[in-house]
């Protein structure tokens, strides 16, 4: 599986925000095109597909930030140790 880019609080906010908004824009579009008296049942439809993707999109990018956050600090601790002799197996 390929490594995402890295994205910083910041950016994944911003992108967090964008996904809600094309979320919020297409729902509205949905019930919109929807035929009378159908309006519901097609949002319901969309709401329950797209909100599942958009919240697996959100811990996806969660869990790679703290993977990452957690792997910074694993390799500076690795640069901070002091060069230590292994003893042989």
């Amino acid at each position: 599986m390929p490594k995402r880019q890295k994205l910083d609080d910041q950016t994944a906010r911003k992108l967090f925000l964008e996904q809600a908004a094309a979320y919020s824009d297409e729902l509205n579009a949905t019930i919109q095109n929807a035929p009378v008296g159908k309006g519901f049942d097609h949002a319901e439809t969309f709401a329950v597909a797209q909100g599942r993707e958009l919240i697996r999109q959100s811990l996806e990018t969660i869990v790679q930030q703290q993977i990452d956050h957690i792997e910074k600090k694993r390799d500076e601790s690795l640069l901070e140790m002091p060069n230590e002799k292994k003893a042989p197996r």
